[in-house]
């Protein structure tokens, strides 16, 4: 296979290295802490806490687990010592997604009216394998723990190929996640084959590797989740995991005709799926960072492969061999050029990760508007929220974006993030075979915005209170405003004061599956105290009802109107959009906008001075004006109280 990661070229930092350290202990024992399970040693012989109340716990998966032990030990296919894990069960429920019977999304998703609390995401989640890319990190660093690394490694993968034949189980039943995995799979055998002095990667078991990747490329292609009108994360996804293992994959006719066709289906996606401003689409800050992550380190590694003898793919290849993939004389790449992409399309992900900037708050936590299901492409450099004993990950905190942006992109608002994530920038650096590029902005900064005139209109029903009021600060002092249109937010950021509130973006009918009835809600931070905050997602397919709730008007720092919601939710990931929201006046110390569904109408007018934080709402009809929740999600499956 090929190599594109120079493992000397890794800035791997002591912090990075003391959070790698406690992770390793964990995962060679199997013991996770994913989407809120806390650590939990994932078996056949898991005795799951249950999820609410709702537990799961047959006989039928231990019997199960001794018989894989055999087949995976006895045959010799792993160690003697090695514990097979459970690739088919959700840990926080017990719900065990028998293998005969769960293999595909449909079915997967069904249990949703069957077995109330089981969620499919846990078995996905663990299935990406987001903890071997951290492993092999530092497997470079540590020669003590080198050898069980890569032990570890050989096993835990030859373990998940024995036991999840392709098609053949619930790790099969989403493209999306398979793609994902093959990334992470990857870029772990990249850098820890490098280190293989001890003949764990012999012959058989790179061919046995090789053959997986292409086996699951040839999946993946075959079920591509595209739609002629909206092709969303899924497909992004998709297109990241075909790059990368056509890319990785030895030369030949078909494969570099897949690696043409991801390169080709990527440039039109990002045109697609990210406005002008750079926000994405989904209407969601998490999976705008999902998505980013995508196309951006898709895009650095496409440079790396144009360093290979791999660059005549891109000149010659038989466009019969894949649907949809286009002849070279109506391709968008230019392969001669000096930057290869188009720059409308290099200016758009550079955007991505300026869009990621201006919304982190002062203490480096972004603003949350829509779902969040902790989704990643690669996890590197452990974020850990400070007060976690338990390798609990910090979902809100985005620097590591911005890290991997700064190694590719030269500008200023990703640099210090480089300097405090240094793995992510370098290996970026590393895979783009140091490609460096000038990305141009898009102005979203605001001085005035409408007129106090259409802000005249109150309606019948009026509120008014003091958010926040502290003599001692200054507000206002560096304030400034920016507001991305096409995605609906406005935001203000100062030295002491961060304020955003969710507007509405007019350019479909019908929403992203992520996004909320959010609609004139706010957050904000004083100083880096929360004076307000968004209750986040929670979860999806274990119970209805709550995922509804967290997607509600009432859950919402907004104007509630009882028994009203913005859009109708239609399904699981579905809105009918009615709302009709507008930005109608914005200076530095005032923002008014409203909103109308159905037959209510609602406005709210927020005043700043350099001592206080003034709301004014009103409606024509009775309403609640909501600032505090007693419950929120700041990742996926976690619920904690809110501190405000």
């Amino acid at each position: 296979m090929n190599s594109y990661i120079c493992d000397a070229d890794l800035s791997i930092d002591h912090a990075c290295v003391t959070k790698l350290k406690k992770l390793y202990q964990r995962c060679v024992e199997h013991r996770f802490n994913l989407l809120g399970s806390g650590p939990v040693k994932v078996n056949y012989e898991l005795q799951a806490k249950g999820l609410h109340g709702k537990k799961y716990q047959g006989s039928y998966m231990p019997r199960y687990g001794k018989k894989i032990a055999r087949k995976l030990c006895n045959g010799k296919k792993c160690s003697q010592s090695y514990d097979p894990i459970n690739w088919f069960v959700d840990y926080k429920s017990g719900f065990f997604f028998n293998p005969e019977k769960y293999n595909s999304t449909e079915k997967c998703l069904a249990v949703m009216g069957t077995a109330p609390g089981a969620d499919i995401k846990c078995p996905w989640e663990l299935g990406r394998l987001y903890h071997l890319p951290q492993l092999a990190v530092l497997a470079i660093v540590d020669e003590t723990m080198r050898e069980r690394i890569m032990l570890e490694f050989r096993d835990e993968v030859t373990d998940f190929m024995q036991m999840n034949p392709i098609g053949k189980t619930v790790q099969w039943a989403a493209p999306m996640d398979i793609s994902i995995r093959m990334v992470n799979m990857l870029v772990s055998y990249d850098i820890l084959s490098q280190l293989d002095t001890y003949g764990y990667f012999g012959k058989e078991f790179q061919q046995y590797f090789e053959e997986h990747i292409r086996k699951s490329l040839i999946f993946v292609m075959e079920n591509l989740e595209y739609s002629g009108r909206i092709s969303a994360n899924h497909y992004l996804a998709n297109l990241s995991g075909i790059i990368f293992a056509a890319a990785y994959l030895p030369k030949d006719s078909w494969v570099d005709s897949c690696l043409v066709f991801g390169v080709q289906e990527l440039i039109e996606q990002v045109g697609r799926q990210f406005y002008v401003e750079g926000a994405n689409i989904e209407g969601s800050t998490s999976y705008h960072r999902l998505c980013t992550e995508l196309v951006l380190y898709s895009v650095a590694l496409v440079y790396g492969v144009l360093k290979t003898e791999k660059r005549d793919a891109f000149l010659e290849y038989d466009c019969r061999e894949i649907k949809r993939l286009k002849s070279f004389s109506q391709q968008r790449y230019d392969v001669l050029g000096a930057e290869f992409f188009p720059q409308e399309f290099l200016d758009r992900v550079c955007r991505a990760g300026i869009f990621t900037s201006i919304v982190l708050k002062n203490n480096h936590e972004i603003v949350q508007i829509g779902d969040n299901d902790s989704g990643r492409l690669l996890k590197l450099t452990p974020v850990i929220n400070a007060e976690a004993n338990d390798m609990e990950e910090n979902d809100l905190d985005h620097r590591t974006l911005l890290s991997a942006m700064s190694g590719i992109f030269n500008n200023d608002e990703f640099a210090e993030s480089g300097e405090t994530f240094p793995l992510e920038a370098s290996l970026i650096h590393s895979l783009s075979k140091k490609k460096q590029i000038d990305g141009k902005a898009y102005s979203t900064c605001l001085e005035e915005y409408g007129s106090p005139e259409k802000t005249n209109q109150l309606y019948e029903y009026t509120k008014e209170r003091v958010l926040f009021e502290d003599n001692n600060e200054n507000l206002l002092d560096g304030v400034k405003i920016h507001y991305f249109e096409e995605f609906g937010v406005v935001v203000f950021r100062g030295s002491r004061l961060f304020l955003s509130m969710v507007i509405d973006t007019a350019r479909n009918t019908m929403y992203s599956g992520h996004t909320h009835n959010d609609k004139l809600s706010i957050e904000v931070m004083v100083n880096g105290t929360y004076i307000t905050r968004d209750p986040g997602g929670y979860i999806y397919t274990a119970f209805q009802k709550g995922r509804d709730g967290f997607r509600s008007v009432k859950a919402h720092n907004t104007i509630c109107v009882a028994g009203y919601e913005q859009n109708e939710f239609d399904g699981n990931w579905s809105m009918k959009k009615r709302v009709r929201a507008a930005l109608l006046y914005c200076t530095e110390n005032r923002l008014v906008a409203r909103v109308t569904y159905g037959d209510v109408a609602c406005q709210r007018d927020i005043r700043i001075t350099d001592h206080k934080i003034i709301i004014k709402d009103s409606a024509n009809k009775p309403f609640q004006s909501r600032f505090k929740n007693k419950i929120y999600s700041e990742g996926y499956g976690r619920l904690k109280k809110v501190m405000v």
